[in-house]
């Protein structure tokens, strides 16, 4: 199963997006990366910001899978995080997360910052059936609304 975590400094609509990775970057396993460690144990914006980056240059690399800088463009068919699993972000001195749908931000413990075990949305099922509900948790839009196109002619013919 590919699974696909996205990293920001911030929330809400205003969060900066700073990359993502693709293919076994469950939290688990980013603390089992030195980069990925050190993002999830950052006390400062500045060490996590070097840190995601760091981790993003050094994911492909390793071969552990696909990383997405914001330099190359939003990677996703979607226009948000809320379809992927993970979503980590900082904010207050810490860094936080929450799954896919959830319905908010889990703060990590520096010094021990073991993802919780319940982090998605509170009804599973209902976010698997529909995704592209209305987040409880809102971030930043990455993709332009899809235009209407009203005149059936090819572009080349319209005027």
């Amino acid at each position: 199963m590919v699974t696909r975590t996205d990293f920001y400094l911030g929330t809400g609509p205003t969060a900066h997006w700073l990359g993502s990775l693709q293919f076994a970057c469950h939290p688990d396993n980013l603390l089992k990366d030195p980069h990925g460690r050190a993002a999830l144990t950052a006390r400062q914006p500045s060490a996590y910001r070097t840190a995601v980056k760091d981790l993003l240059m050094m994911w492909a690399v390793g071969g552990l899978g696909a990383a997405h800088e914001p330099r190359n463009g939003w990677p996703w068919d979607w226009d948000t995080s809320h379809r992927n699993d993970w979503i980590i972000t900082h904010l207050d001195g810490a860094a936080h997360m929450t799954g896919g749908g959830g319905d908010r931000w889990h703060r990590l413990d520096p010094d021990d910052p073991r993802p919780p075990l319940r982090c998605g949305p509170p009804d599973f099922a209902r976010w698997l059936r529909n995704p592209a509900a209305p987040p409880a948790i809102p971030l930043p839009t990455h993709r332009p609304p899809a235009t209407t196109v009203t005149d059936p002619r090819p572009l080349w013919q319209q005027p």
